[in-house]
This record gives structure tokens, C-alpha cells and sequence, in this order.
């Protein structure tokens, strides 16, 4: 089952629906529609809280829904096209983490590179790179396992085919295309997955590593979720998922899901051990290796329209903007595309 929140053609209205098909119906219209008398899928956070229930009834009003999709009005079912797709629940907290060993040793290789010679960041990357390649620390004898993650920015989440400004303190903006596991409650907690887009500014990220990650990661637009919430049973095993991503309309680059360390259970058991989860908080297990420009050092242009696919969770899209004026100068040699930016 996909679960959706979407904006319908000429409103500002969000409505928590369904897909069926090639369309989306709001759970409101369904229940209006079919007869049946609930609350608990009024809006995202309250299906969240009531899961397994909500899911059950939200998985009955589609089924309604798909028999009598042709006796609906215009005004009641959308095609896909027609709406714009938002982040599929109402976020109450959003935390990246780096559960992908492969794609933190190419960044850090590309980020050597870069950075060679400079004394203030090149320490901090061999000590990086030596941390990866130690042998693993032993799980703790009590307790959850230790898992780092970073804090994403609230004021810049997004959903599908967003237009993402690109930021005039950077000349490398890339995307990296991850899973992610959305929170129900403590008798659900899987409530589903979709794909995490987390933006990054990658010349200035070095710097950050030391004192937090603020212009790398926090730029408008810049967290992208979507384009739906897939439930559990939908996706199967969520570790063995293809990943690829589209560059106007090219294949650009591959990956998988299955070299993430760590499961959702993993993450959950730390993050109680901090302290309590509410419904509708999302986690990224991290970046799929491969899937960056980071680590291949081959980075995307201003203009270019970005589709990133993974096989049982849909497609997340969007484009990235030209500047709106003047770069800053950037701490990495100036790509000719970017040259014009700069004149």
C-alpha cells in the first residue's frame, strides 16, 4: 500500500490519501464515499499514532476505493500527474544516519583528493579514513549498539519534483539518494519506507566536520522525501532494493540498498535509549554507495532535472536550480559548467 500526502490541481489544501493505480484519492473522500465512520486516518500524524488499526482501515477505504474508482468525480480522485506529491507524513523529527560503509570510504577519497595539501582539513580526513579502516569496535555487552547521526534541518522538507535553489556559497551541490524508515508507534514501529534526497554543499562540508554540519546540509528545500510511504508488506525486504539515478534523462548512476549495516530495530533501540520516538519521525539509513557525485568526483550541473528510482519505493525527483547570482568563490577549483557563475 502507498500512502500519500498531495496538494490537488489549484489548491493549497494538503490531503492524506492513497494511491491506487495511476491515481490518488484522499482518505476524507474515500470514507465520505464508501459509508464507513473513523478518525484514525484524518491526517498522517493521527494514522501514525493509531497504527496497527489506521493501517487496516486505510488498506479497507483503497480496496472500496479501487472497485468504485470509476463512480468518483474530478473533484475526488487526481492522477498522479496532476497533484503535486509533499513529504508523505507530517514530519515530527528527521535524523541521517551513516550506515553505509562503501560510500563513506569514496567520499573520503574524493575529499583527499580535493583537499590535498591544505593543513587544516587534510588531518581531519586521514583520521577519518583511519577510523573506517580499524576493525570495528565490539557491541557493547548491554545495551543497543552506538550509531551516529546527524540532526536534518526542520524548515527545509520537502516532497517530490521540488526545484531546489542552488545555494551561492557552493559550487558542488550533489544529491544523495538514501532509505528511509518511517516511525509508527511503539506497537508499529515500521509504519513504512520512502526515499530520503539529502541535499549536500560538498566544498564547504570538510570545515563542518568539526562543530556541525550547517552549510553543507541546511539549505533551503534541501531534505526531500518521498514520493510515498510504502508499507512493510509492500516492500518486503527493504536491504535488496535496486537504486538508480537519472540525470536529464540519462542513466547516470547505480547502487543498492543491501550493503546498509544496520536495521530499523538497530536504530530504534538507540534512539529509545536517548530518548522517546514520536509517530512520524524518519530516519535515513544512509547514503547508497555509488549514487553521488561525491564519490565518483563527478558532480551535477546547475539546471539538471535529477530522477532517483528505487525498485519497490517509486521515483523521488527534482531539479536544481541556477544560481540567482554571483558564486562565492569556492575552496575547490571552479568547474568550467559553473565558470559563467562566476564572471
Amino acid at each position: 500500500m502507498k500512502i500519500a500526502r498531495f496538494l490537488p490541481p489549484a489548491s493549497e489544501v494538503p490531503v492524506f490519501g492513497g494511491v491506487i493505480g495511476t491515481h490518488v484519492v484522499g482518505f476524507g473522500t474515500l470514507l465520505k464515499r464508501s459509508g464507513l465512520d473513523t478518525d484514525i486516518v484524518s491526517n498522517s500524524r493521527i494514522y501514525l499514532s493509531n497504527l496497527p488499526d489506521s493501517e487496516d482501515m486505510a488498506r479497507k477505504l483503497l480496496d472500496w476505493g479501487a472497485e468504485h474508482l470509476s463512480e468518483l468525480g474530478d473533484d475526488e480522485v487526481f492522477s498522479l500527474e496532476s497533484v503535486q506529491l509533499l513529504a508523505p507524513v507530517e514530519v515530527a523529527a528527521l535524523f541521517d544516519f551513516g550506515l553505509t560503509p562503501t560510500h563513506l570510504r569514496n567520499s573520503l577519497e574524493t575529499f583527499l583528493k580535493l583537499e590535498h595539501g591544505n593543513p587544516k582539513t587534510e588531518p581531519i580526513l586521514n583520521s577519518l579514513k583511519a577510523g573506517l579502516i580499524s576493525e570495528p569496535e565490539d557491541k557493547p555487552s548491554a545495551g543497543p549498539q552506538p550509531l551516529s547521526y546527524y540532526k536534518c534541518n526542520m524548515n527545509s522538507i520537502v516532497g517530490d519534483g521540488q526545484h531546489v535553489p542552488w545555494p551561492t556559497y557552493t559550487a558542488r551541490l550533489d544529491i544523495e539518494p538514501e532509505l528511509a524508515v518511517i516511525y509508527g508507534n511503539t506497537r508499529q514501529p515500521v509504519s513504512g519506507y520512502c526515499i530520503f534526497n539529502d541535499i549536500s554543499a560538498r566544498d564547504v562540508q570538510v570545515p563542518e566536520f568539526i562543530g556541525g554540519l550547517c552549510l553543507s546540509k541546511d539549505m533551503g528545500f534541501g531534505n526531500q522525501l518521498g514520493p510515498f510511504l510504502v508499507t512493510a508488506d509492500e516492500v518486503g525486504n527493504p536491504f535488496d532494493q535496486d537504486v538508480d539515478v537519472i540525470v536529464n534523462g540519462k542513466a547516470r548512476f547505480k547502487g543498492s540498498t543491501s550493503e546498509i549495516s544496520h536495521g530499523a530495530e538497530d536504530i530504534f533501540q538507540w534512539m529509545e535509549m536517548i530518548g522517546p520516538i514520536r509517530p512520524g519521525t524518519v530516519f535515513g539509513f544512509g547514503t547508497t554507495p555509488g549514487c553521488t557525485g561525491l564519490d565518483f568526483d563527478d558532480f551535477l550541473d546547475p539546471g539538471d532535472t535529477v530522477e532517483i528510482r528505487f525498485s519497490r519505493l517509486g521515483a523521488l525527483k527534482c531539479t536544481l536550480e541556477e544560481p540567482k547570482s554571483k558564486l562565492s568563490r569556492s575552496r575547490w577549483p571552479v568547474r568550467k559548467p559553473l565558470e559563467r557563475f562566476y564572471e
